[in-house]
């Protein structure tokens, strides 16, 4: 039997197609659920600036009056602007294990690219590289970080079975801290500090946090711009996370390699990890939600790295690991004795090097697929 496939048009519907993995996932241990309201906020041209240069449709399915799944599809033409090819993404996509449901909802998705001239379907994706993107397809017994999709084991299964195939890979690993930084990473880091006459620069307020937040987009844009999935974020777009997201984090896990001229050539941006407290939160800030967030922020021995990156003229003379250096350090003395690394592609040596004098393990691999349509 195929399933009702429904648009979601209304802000009721909305609301329902927000809720639905509440339920696919509840008391569910690994999937982390997303606040309800930053969901809506997502997901909406009002307070979306991703819409203004985004073609959306949101669609749920249904059977017999119960909503079985949904997914988004997403033209965005910055990125067709950035790769001169009009290509389509297909992201919140949940479903039960039902290959009419799955099918169904990729159906329309497909149908609704074809008729507006793209080329290639591909997803797991948000809007860009800053929402959550790619499918697991190992680690579904383990627990991630709060920027990362979560998913059933049949997910994949299913878009194998749809013709889908692999098109970008991830993955994340999980570290344990030393009590100290070894020597050898230490004299390295202070090396090319001393060579290039480098210095760190961390923000000491919410205000400063702010202001850096612009100099961190500037520097996003250049370090990532390369990557594969990449698409250029407008200012409207930078404006909403810089006042969404940088105040959220600790000045004290950020911090910036500058040179002598007070050029930003990199930084890193860490956290304490939030899983737990927003597993606890399920999807309300208030009015306990925001107890377990601020009480994760300062008793934690996990940690999270986010974003690292280096521009190009400076990625190969070691400020990489100046960078992890300096993010080592803040751990330790913040306690955090585990550190979940959100996804890197797997070819990304850069950054995956850096962990080989640590004891740390891949414990998570996601991917995206496409199908040319």
């Amino acid at each position: 039997m195929n399933p009702e496939i429904k648009v979601v048009s209304t802000r009721s519907a909305l609301q329902h197609f927000i809720k639905f993995p509440f339920k696919l996932y509840q008391n569910h241990p690994y999937w982390i659920p997303p606040l309800l309201q930053s969901e809506l906020a997502l997901l909406q041209p009002e307070t979306n600036p991703a819409f203004k240069h985004s073609a959306v449709v949101l669609l749920s399915a249904w059977y017999d009056g119960e909503m079985v799944g949904r997914i988004a599809g997403i033209i965005n033409e910055r990125e067709a602007a950035s790769i001169g090819e009009k290509h389509a993404r297909f992201g919140w996509f949940d479903f039960i294990d039902d290959k009419s449901v799955s099918a169904a909802l990729l159906g329309r998705v497909e149908n609704w690219a074809r008729e507006k001239n793209c080329t290639v379907l591909k997803g797991p994706y948000g809007f860009n590289q800053l929402d959550k993107n790619g499918m697991l397809i190992e680690g579904f017994q383990e627990l991630g970080t709060i920027n990362t999709l979560y998913n059933h084991e049949y997910y994949p299964l299913h878009l194998a079975a749809l013709g889908f195939e692999k098109e970008l890979e991830w993955v994340e690993m999980q570290a344990e801290m030393p009590l100290k930084m070894s020597e050898k990473i230490s004299n390295a880091a202070e090396l090319v500090k001393q060579r290039y006459n480098l210095k760190i620069h961390q923000p000491k307020s919410k205000s400063e946090m702010h202001r850096l937040g612009y100099i961190f987009f500037e520097m996003l844009h250049e370090t990532y711009c390369h990557l594969p999935g990449f698409v250029p974020i407008s200012d409207l777009q930078r404006d909403a996370y810089v006042a969404n997201y940088m105040s959220f984090l600790p000045p004290e896990f950020v911090c910036m390699v500058m040179t002598a001229d007070n050029e930003p050539i990199g930084f890193g941006l860490t956290m304490p990890s939030m899983s737990r407290a927003m597993q606890h939160a399920n999807g309300h800030l208030f009015p306990f939600g925001i107890f377990h967030l601020m009480k994760a922020r300062i008793w934690n021995d996990w940690g999270d790295l986010s974003l690292l990156g280096v521009k190009e003229a400076w990625r190969k003379r070691g400020v990489h690991g100046v960078i992890f250096n300096e993010i080592g350090n803040t751990f330790i003395q913040k306690g955090i004795k585990h550190i979940r690394i959100n996804p890197m592609l797997e070819n990304n040596q850069n950054v995956l090097t850096l962990w080989k004098e640590f004891d740390h393990r891949v414990y998570k691999r996601r991917r995206t697929f496409s199908k040319k349509i």
